[in-house]
């Protein structure tokens, strides 16, 4: 008797040690899955990934011809991180192939140690974008259908689900002197939290969000961006504000924020601040 309890200790002890998580554990031939990301075209820097940055992966197995269905915890791979220092991608832990096992492979972008939900993922854009707030306020999503280990690297095709704004700043005829080399864009009114479907890739504005105010990154002169969660504005408010040499330009209006959109507006500054002119430069364009 004491020595099936001193087995069944000893057991539970290399369990507790070793983890128990199967995506650190080999397969046979000790294969590892290796992912190969690709972007949009760009990422919202306008450049490819960068040094630092990372991506979580889940993976779900088939039974039958048919998906498990993405879980917090107990798929095959569960938040792992992918992280690039510049030159090649690490995955912690890694994930490992099963023989002739087929899965959907889910990732997403920028990685949360902390995510706790996997159909109802929080996400929050920064408010401040002017720095590294815009990139990381880029949510973007890639899932990998029924690959095996005989197709090799597991391409990654990352979209962007959020909604893109882009301002131009331009100088009305009676606008004295040039534009400022730096103005304070911002977007008011907004909700900045969206509810996520990490199986499904789909998105929506936070129900239970509150409003907030976005400042937006500027690339050069007269030119800023922001990242804005998808939302309609059906009524007409206090939208966009400009700051420029300590004068307030207000513009109000009603928006739709559409999921992998990018917008784009012109405002032609005028010497009267209460007097904006609109254009809505071009159509609405597709971010990815």
């Amino acid at each position: 008797m004491r020595l099936f309890r001193n087995i069944t200790y000893c057991i539970a002890v290399l369990s507790i040690l070793t983890g128990c998580s199967r995506q650190s554990l080999p397969s046979e031939d000790g294969a590892q899955m290796h992912f190969i990301p690709s972007l949009p075209g760009t990422k919202a820097t306008d450049s490819a990934f960068e040094a630092g940055d990372s991506f979580g992966i889940y993976a779900v197995e088939y039974a039958d011809g048919i998906p498990a269905p993405l879980q917090i915890s107990g798929n095959w791979a569960n938040n792992a991180q992918s992280a690039y220092d510049g030159s090649k991608w690490t995955v912690t832990p890694p994930i490992w192939w099963k023989d002739e096992a087929v899965f959907d492979i889910l990732a997403y972008y920028p990685f949360n140690p902390q995510l706790s939900s996997v159909d109802d993922y929080i996400f929050e854009v920064k408010s401040d974008q002017r720095q590294v707030g815009f990139t990381l306020s880029d949510f973007m999503w890639a899932k990998a259908k029924g690959v095996q280990q005989s197709q090799g690297d597991i391409a990654l095709q990352f979209k962007h689900k959020l909604s893109r704004l882009d301002i131009n700043l331009v100088k009305g005829d009676d606008y004295e002197g040039d534009l400022p080399s730096t103005a304070e864009v911002r977007i008011m009114n907004i909700i900045t939290t969206a509810a996520i479907d990490l199986e499904r890739g789909e998105i929506e504005k936070n129900p239970y969000g509150t409003t907030g105010t976005i400042i937006a990154h500027q690339w050069k002169t007269g030119q800023y961006s922001a990242i804005i969660v998808p939302q309609k504005l059906l009524n007409s408010i206090p939208l966009i504000e400009v700051i420029v040499s300590g004068v307030s330009y207000l513009y109000s209006s009603k928006f739709i924020f559409e999921s992998g959109k990018r917008h784009t507006l012109n405002l032609t500054l005028t010497s009267n601040p209460d007097k904006v002119i609109i254009n809505i430069g071009g159509d609405i364009s597709n971010w990815n």
